[in-house]
């Protein structure tokens, strides 16, 4: 079976090299991209809840805490591993994050090769090694 990501990403240079990367990685599987988290709700309520959602912290509308605080106080979504993906690594940001029950924090790379590594790190601890309740 497939696993599916959700991406939620507002810079349009971050989402290519998470698209590319993800292509790169040849891990098979299937990800869809929103640019913020009120699109993300939105996404979730008309399509198949997604194995992992990965958010970036800053973004306009409903940022990365926000949607975290949502998808985690709401019993359909709070199953679901959210991951924040960020430049920030001010320990304040990432306490915040931490106190909302997202599941990790990890700083971005600088470099499509960089994304590669991460997203093959995500893919294989969240989808191989760690129990799920799903």
């Amino acid at each position: 079976m497939t696993q599916t990501i959700l991406f939620v990403e507002d810079d349009e240079t971050d989402r290519l090299f998470l698209k590319l990367s993800l292509d790169e990685t040849g891990l098979g599987l299937n990800a869809s991209y929103c640019e913020d988290g009120l699109q993300a709700l939105e996404y979730l309520k008309s399509n198949d809840a997604p194995d992992l959602i990965v958010t970036d912290l800053s973004m306009p509308g409903m940022d990365g805490l926000e949607l975290t605080q949502t998808l985690k106080s709401d019993e359909a979504y709070s199953i679901i591993p959210v991951l924040m993906l960020s430049t920030s690594n001010s320990k304040i940001d990432v306490r915040r994050f931490y106190s909302k029950s997202g599941n990790a924090y990890i700083r971005k790379p600088e470099s499509p090769e960089g994304y590669q590594r991460v997203l093959s790190e995500i893919s294989r601890f969240w989808f191989e090694v760690a129990e799920r309740g799903v």
